[in-house]
């Protein structure tokens, strides 16, 4: 399992303004069971540890959202927003707050069939399957995490996995994309995530705790809330 350093310079913007790393993970994929043969996102609903907030099935065709609770402590997730380019708020009525144990996992994505298909909300200007969008040099999808009440973090979807590379991935084909830390690769199939089972994650914070280390961070692009 990989473990990065702490960044303590990453700011949060809380009630009280105070610089904080955010507890948690977030990582982006998507959900397609209508074309062909393709995948769902893993871990899912119905595994080991995780909350699942929405409905899924043949007919999914859904962007994902999946929070990994890093903090070694009980987390409640608040809110979640997205916005998805030139669009705003386009996240369904998703039933938070949620708790999430030490190590527990929290899964959103469509609450109703094609309720939150990301793909198909708002293009990239000049994006398509010869010129897919990989950066924020026009624009990208944007994840808006509240948590314990009074703390909220914006992260950028710089290589665009919920909007399905700036277009409608369903001109290509299958839309399932795997997760993958939030801005941490581009595609279909790309990244290989370690999501840890909530005891592993549990002894991995003991040990780091021996070291005298504060936390532990994955690399994820933080945007302006």
């Amino acid at each position: 399992m990989r473990v990065n350093k702490f960044l303590a310079a990453v700011a949060v913007a809380g009630a009280t303004g105070a610089a904080m790393a955010a507890p948690f993970d977030v990582y982006v994929g998507y959900a397609d069971g209508l074309r062909g043969t393709g995948f769902f996102p893993s871990p899912w609903s119905g595994d080991a540890g995780v909350t699942f907030l929405g409905v899924t099935g043949p007919g999914a065709d859904a962007g994902a959202i999946l929070i990994v609770n890093t903090s070694g402590s009980s987390l409640t997730v608040d809110s979640v927003g997205v916005d998805i380019n030139y669009a705003t708020n386009v996240q369904p009525a998703w039933a938070l707050p949620v708790t999430l144990a030490a190590g527990g996992m929290l899964i959103l994505t469509e609450t109703a069939h094609y309720n939150f298909d990301t793909s198909d909300i708002s293009f990239v200007p000049g994006a398509g399957p010869g010129s897919p969008a990989t950066t924020c040099a026009i624009i990208c999808p944007k994840v808006t995490v509240g948590w314990n009440t009074s703390n909220s973090q914006a992260f950028s979807d710089s290589s665009h996995t919920l909007d399905t590379l700036g277009f409608d991935y369903a001109s290509v084909g299958n839309e399932s994309f795997n997760w993958r830390l939030i801005g941490s690769c581009s595609g279909p199939g790309c990244g290989t995530p370690v999501v840890p089972e909530p005891g592993t994650y549990a002894m991995l914070l003991t040990g780091l705790g021996a070291l005298g280390l504060i936390g532990r961070r994955r690399k994820q692009q933080v945007a302006a809330a």
